[in-house]
């Protein structure tokens, strides 16, 4: 069952835009008023098209996008949505582990399944929006780290490899941004789960780090790992070489 409740705790007094993409009107039409009235502006979608002209309109924080879309498969539009920087949560009846595991490789930042309770997905909602403005770690200095060709600004939560911008998502760039906070230290994959996704009852498979991590090294030409070294048995480790390859630019 749908439980909607009345009582609303603001995240921040700037509004945040979220898209609800699902061919189902009524439930598009219940998390939309559902999320209307917990101060979030909110646009609904029925399919593709529509979905990607209001993606150019709306430009929302997150989208909520079904995986069953009449015109197309959402984990394609996943993949595709991936690439601006709005956060993802798919909805699916389908509670098949491989099925979720896909989603989260074409880039789902979360994934619900039907029938939910819309307090959860407005929890949910909070918890991913609090991660994405996450503050920068104190451990990591201000100026932009140079590594060979690859730079992260990290006050401007940019990264350029040979002067092209990197298009990383928020979440991928807030797990780069950790690891090298912390070079030379190996990380396992729950504590990166705790300070990544700030999850410490996380109960949910842990491979959806490795992903992350995949889809970091890809983007970054770390092809080889030479940066983002995987420590085999013990979690993963962004190794700064001790040579002038390595430096703080201003």
């Amino acid at each position: 069952m749908y439980l909607l409740e009345s009582n609303y705790d603001s995240l921040t007094t700037v509004k945040k835009k979220i898209l609800v993409v699902d061919d189902d009107p009524a439930l598009q039409n219940l998390i939309c008023r559902f999320l209307s009235y917990n101060k979030y502006i909110t646009e609904g979608a029925s399919d593709g098209k529509t979905a990607r002209q209001l993606m150019r309109k709306l430009q929302p924080d997150l989208v909520i996008l079904d995986v069953n879309l009449p015109d197309e498969t959402g984990l394609n539009m996943c993949a595709e949505i991936r690439k601006t920087n709005a956060l993802i949560i798919m909805l699916s009846s389908m509670n098949d582990t491989n099925y979720i595991l896909e989603a989260y490789a074409k880039g789902a930042d979360d994934y619900i399944t039907k029938p939910f309770n819309l307090q959860i997905l407005k929890a949910k909602i909070e918890a991913l929006l609090r991660r994405y403005k996450t503050s920068t770690p104190k451990l990591i200095n201000t100026k932009p780290l140079v590594v060979d060709q690859l730079k992260i600004d990290f006050a401007r939560r940019e990264v350029t490899l040979a002067g092209k911008v990197v298009p990383l998502t928020g979440l991928e760039f807030d797990l780069l941004r950790f690891l090298v906070s912390h070079p030379n230290r190996v990380w396992d994959r729950a504590e990166l789960i705790s300070s990544i996704w700030n999850r410490d009852d996380y109960q949910g498979d842990d491979r959806k780090v490795d992903i992350h991590i995949g889809r970091i090294r890809k983007k970054i030409g770390d092809r080889d790992s030479s940066l983002i070294k995987t420590i085999w048995g013990r979690g993963y480790m962004f190794e700064i070489p001790e040579d002038n390859q390595v430096q703080l630019s201003d």
